[in-house]
């Protein structure tokens, strides 16, 4: 008997609303913002990624630079082999001193041509991460649009569905559209911004 009186009393408890002293009725409550039917849509990002007209400009521009950045990496490596070549020979002829000190500035030229060489690392990868990066928004600008247009409440991406009915994928018309909207991503190498 006592647990049903404990039992109705916590049931009285979770029906008063909190700091109103009203009582509730236990039905569910409708808002205006309820979803009746939610409509769900799957985007393969990566393939967007992959296949987007940007995005492979994007990559053929970036191997091109790092083609050119690692010539001219290995032009200056290939002269600084030419001067420890030349300092070896020449370590017969010089005084110990005279030869710590050619050594000592040949280190210093490499420590600079790997620094270099970081440095430009990292202004490509701040270019590919700024290009990334606007092409990323552009594609949650027409994912945006198109799910407005088909009442579209939620839109999962392709990695985090395991089996999924192909109609709900609007990967294509994501790819479509931002091929229209954006053919072309500016890429900046002299300036790259890393946000």
């Amino acid at each position: 008997m006592m647990v049903r009186h404990i039992v109705a009393f916590g049931m009285l408890c979770c029906m008063i609303l909190p700091g109103s002293g009203v009582l509730t009725t236990a039905r569910p409550q409708t808002s205006t913002t309820s979803v009746d039917s939610p409509v769900i849509a799957v985007l393969d990002v990566q393939q967007v990624l992959r296949r987007a007209v940007a995005a492979k400009r994007i990559r053929k521009l970036m191997e091109a630079r790092r083609k050119e950045f690692d010539e001219e990496i290995s032009e200056e490596r290939l002269q600084l082999q030419g001067e420890e070549n030349q300092l070896r020979k020449q370590s017969t002829i010089l005084s110990p001193e005279a030869m710590n000190n050619k050594r000592r500035v040949l280190e210093n030229k490499v420590s600079d041509l790997r620094r270099k060489a970081e440095q430009k690392r990292g202004i490509l990868n701040r270019a590919f991460n700024g290009a990334t990066r606007e092409l990323r928004q552009e594609i949650a600008k027409v994912l945006a649009d198109l799910m407005k247009e088909r009442n579209i409440t939620l839109t999962l991406a392709r990695k985090a569905v395991l089996v999924f009915d192909q109609r709900l994928s609007v990967t294509e018309e994501v790819l479509k559209r931002l091929d229209k909207n954006l053919p072309n991503v500016k890429i900046d190498f002299k300036n790259p911004k890393n946000k």
